[in-house]
C-alpha cells in the first residue's frame, strides 16, 4: 500500500490514496507508535463496528477502543507488527477461540496503518466441514460401540481437544465412573496434580459430591451443557482449572435416567471452547446424543474402557486399544515405538501367602516404581494377573533398554511383606513392520493377548 501511495504521490495523484483506503471494506486504523503504546488517530466505520461502538473519541489506545469486546483480548500481535518497519501479514487471535483475524500492517517506526480480515466464520466452516467428513466416514466404518471412541478421537485430532472422556453414574457405588477416554499423547503420564483424569474426578466430586444430578458445573438433565470458554472467566472453577493447567472445557449430558452419562472435553489452551469450537460442537451434538442412545440400547456404554482399580494404570482392554492407536501413529509418522513388559513370576506364591490383598499391594508398589521412570508421553497398563506393560513412543530399542534397566534396579525393593520378595521378568521389544496389531507386539514380548507368557 505504501508503495502504491508513493507512486501516486510522485505523479501528483496522492489525492487518490485516501480513496483507496476508504474502499478497504475491512476494519482499519492508523496512528502513531510511541515507546510505551500505540495511539490510534484514525479509523473507519468497519473498525467502529468491530469495537462495538460508533463515533470513537480519538486519539486513543487500542486496548481502550477494543475494551467493549468480551473475553480476554490479546493485542500483542498488533503491537509487535506496528513496531516493525515495513509491511507484514500475521494471524491475530484477538480473542482466543472467538475472534481470529488476519492482520495487514505497515509501519515506518513512528506511524502505522493496520487493517484486518475476520477469519472467525471461515475457521468455523473449515472445522465443521472436516468433522462432518470424518463423522460420515465413521458411520460407514464402525458399529455404535466402535464409533463413540472414534468420535472422541476426532475431537482430539481435529479440534484441539487435549482430553475427552465419558463418565457414567454408578448408582450402586454412588460415584461417576470413567467409561472411556481419548487424549492427546502429551497427556499420557502427566504427574497426578496436572493429570486430566485427576482433574475430571475432582470435578465429579465437587460441591460435596459425587452426586448423580451434578457433574462440576453441569446439571444432569436433558439438554444440559456447560461451557467454560476461558479459564480467566471460569468463576468458582478458575482455581481448580488453573492448578490442573486447563484453559477451557465443555461438558454435556448424553443420557439421563438411572445411569446418566456425561461427556467432558478439556483443552490446555484458553479459548478451546469459545465461539468457534463451541459452534462446531453444537452442530455435532445431535450425533453424540443419538450415538449414546443407540449405545445404551445395546447395553454397551457401561462396559467400555476403564482404569484398573488396583494399579491406577489403564485396564487390559484399554491398554490394548491405546497400543493399537500408538502402533498406527508410529507406522503413520515413522517414529520408533518400543514396549516394556514387567511380569511378576511368583504371583501364585504371593497369593497363596497373603491372598488378594498381597497381590494388590504388589501391583500397586510395582506400578509406583515403574511410573517413576516414565516420561509424560509414556503409557502404562496392567495385563493379566501380575503383568504391567509400558509403551514408549519416539524411543528406539537402546533407549527402552536403558529404561528397563532402571526399572529392574528399582522394583527389587517392592514386597508386600518383609520376608516375601517378588520375582520379576522384564522384557523389551521394538515395533517392526511385521507388527499389524497389539497381539504382534505382545508376541515380541513373549506374551499372549491375555498377558500370559508364551515363551
Amino acid at each position: 500500500m505504501t508503495t502504491v501511495c508513493s507512486w501516486l504521490r510522485e505523479r501528483e495523484l496522492e489525492g487518490i490514496c485516501p480513496e483507496i483506503l476508504a474502499r478497504i471494506t475491512m476494519p482499519l486504523i492508523a496512528g502513531s507508535v510511541t515507546e510505551e503504546h500505540l495511539v490510534v488517530e484514525s479509523s473507519n466505520s468497519y473498525f467502529d463496528d468491530l469495537a462495538g461502538r460508533s463515533g470513537l473519541d480519538l486519539p486513543e489506545t487500542p486496548d481502550v477502543l477494543l475494551s467493549g469486546i468480551e473475553g480476554p483480548r490479546d493485542l500483542e500481535p498488533l503491537y509487535l507488527a506496528a513496531r516493525e518497519k515495513g509491511w507484514k501479514t500475521v494471524r491475530w487471535p484477538l480473542v482466543p477461540g472467538e475472534i481470529e483475524l488476519e492482520l495487514y500492517c505497515w509501519s515506518d517506526g513512528k506511524h502505522f496503518l493496520a487493517f484486518f480480515h475476520d477469519l472467525s466464520s471461515h475457521e468455523f466452516h473449515a472445522r465443521l466441514l472436516v468433522m462432518k467428513e470424518r463423522f460420515t466416514q465413521l458411520i460407514g466404518l464402525y458399529d455404535v460401540k466402535g464409533m463413540i471412541p472414534q468420535m472422541l478421537l476426532e475431537l482430539v485430532e481435529h479440534m484441539g481437544v487435549d482430553w475427552a472422556g465419558i463418565f457414567v453414574w454408578d448408582g450402586a457405588r454412588e460415584r461417576w465412573m470413567l467409561s472411556l477416554e481419548e487424549a492427546d499423547p502429551g497427556e499420557f503420564g502427566r504427574d497426578e496434580q496436572h493429570s486430566a483424569l485427576t482433574f475430571a474426578r475432582d470435578l465429579s466430586e465437587a460441591k460435596g459430591g459425587p452426586f448423580g444430578h451434578q457433574f462440576g458445573g453441569l446439571a444432569v438433565q436433558d439438554g444440559a451443557r456447560w461451557w467454560v470458554s476461558w479459564v480467566s472467566e471460569a468463576g468458582e472453577w478458575e482455581p481448580m482449572m488453573t492448578e490442573a493447567g486447563f484453559g477451557s472445557l465443555f461438558s454435556g449430558v448424553l443420557l439421563t435416567g438411572s445411569a446418566p452419562a456425561v461427556l467432558l472435553c478439556l483443552t490446555r489452551a484458553t479459548g478451546g471452547f469459545a465461539r468457534i469450537n463451541r459452534d462446531v460442537m453444537e452442530s455435532l451434538w445431535p450425533v453424540f446424543l443419538s450415538s449414546a442412545e443407540r449405545n445404551r440400547a445395546v447395553e454397551g456404554i457401561t462396559k467400555l474402557y476403564t482404569r484398573d482399580p488396583v494399579s491406577g494404570l489403564y485396564a487390559q482392554n484399554m491398554i490394548y486399544k491405546v497400543m493399537k492407536l500408538e502402533m498406527d501413529r508410529s507406522r503413520r509418522y515413522g517414529y520408533p515405538l518400543t514396549a516394556i513388559s514387567v511380569e511378576v513370576t511368583n504371583m501364585g506364591h504371593i497369593r497363596e501367602t497373603g491372598g488378594d490383598e498381597a497381590v494388590a499391594e504388589t501391583i500397586q508398589g510395582l506400578s509406583r516404581e515403574i511410573l517413576k521412570n516414565l516420561r509424560s508421553v509414556d503409557i502404562g497398563g496392567r495385563i493379566g494377573d501380575g503383568g504391567i506393560i509400558v509403551l514408549l513412543p519416539h524411543t528406539p530399542l537402546e533407549g527402552a533398554e536403558v529404561v528397563s534397566g532402571r526399572i529392574k534396579a528399582q522394583i527389587g525393593s517392592v514386597s508386600p511383606y518383609q520376608n516375601l520378595a517378588i520375582e520379576t521378568e522384564v522384557r523389551v521389544a521394538l515395533r517392526d513392520d511385521g507388527c499389524s496389531g497389539p497381539e504382534d507386539l505382545l508376541a515380541l514380548l513373549g506374551l499372549s493377548e491375555g498377558g500370559k507368557k508364551t515363551s
